[in-house]
């Protein structure tokens, strides 16, 4: 599937493994409570940032840096380790949620600062996908089967491979053009991050499934923060996304 975190084939051996009943059992609803507890640190992280490096409308770009930087390597490592070690899912979930505040934070102040507003509507964006995506899902309009949970993960692998051969590639100056067209006001920018988001939101479906047959399954309860690490982890994206695309529409408009 295409959340390493929430993967469909470990959530169903688990499962098949170590079912259980009652109050050992992961819920759904767990789920949604423990994903709501990550959402709180990360925000009161982002806060923290907010209080600390916030000057009068402007971020103080050399000191959020290090912090920023910081929240990003740890965020990548927890990720990694959460699909070794998912029985410490508490606690990488609440380092994982301190750590991308802390990117967020910085990423939200520069925004904010270029495009004062703009945060907020993404945030709120962001929302409104989460819930629409919770309905199309649950009346079946979007339905979650095998065929498409692939389809999803080879698009979604298919793009994280394309882009880390281009990071590689402009190491040593090579599509640097391309890198600017993806990332730029144009056409191709504002088309990429549609495509970004659209399959951001898709994950997000997939990532509902998943929760939901673990739940049926009788994974056990501790599969709970680890379904609310994944869900944390594809709103993330997709909130950098939907940003990313309303500043291309607002530079583009500006120019």
């Amino acid at each position: 599937m295409s959340n390493p975190i929430l993967s469909e084939k470990k959530w169903s051996d688990l499962a098949d493994r170590e079912a259980t009943s009652g109050s050992n059992a992961m819920t759904v609803n767990g789920t949604v409570m423990k994903t709501g507890v990550l959402l709180l640190v990360l925000l009161f992280t982002m806060g923290w940032m907010f209080e600390m490096f916030w000057n009068n409308g402007r971020p103080m770009r050399a000191q959020i840096m290090p912090w920023m930087i910081g929240g990003m390597i740890g965020s990548v490592v927890l990720c990694l380790v959460m699909m070794f070690a998912q029985r410490w899912a508490m606690i990488l979930g609440l380092a994982y949620a301190v750590a991308e505040g802390l990117l967020l934070g910085g990423f939200t102040m520069f925004m904010e600062a270029r495009y004062p507003g703009l945060p907020l509507l993404a945030a709120g964006f962001t929302t409104g996908t989460l819930l629409a995506m919770l309905i199309l899902y649950r009346t079946g309009i979007i339905k979650a089967s095998s065929g498409f949970m692939k389809g999803v993960m080879a698009a979604v692998g298919g793009l994280m491979l394309g882009l880390g051969i281009l990071f590689v590639l402009n190491m040593f100056g090579v599509g640097t053009g391309i890198t600017g067209a993806l990332y730029g006001n144009g056409p191709i920018g504002i088309i990429f991050s549609v495509v970004c988001i659209g399959l951001a939101a898709l994950c997000l479906v997939v990532d509902f499934a998943v929760i939901e047959q673990g739940a049926r399954d009788g994974a056990p309860k501790h599969m709970e923060w680890v379904g609310a690490f994944g869900l944390m982890v594809t709103l993330v994206w997709l909130y950098i996304e939907i940003l990313n695309l309303l500043a291309k529409l607002r530079g583009g408009s500006d120019d």
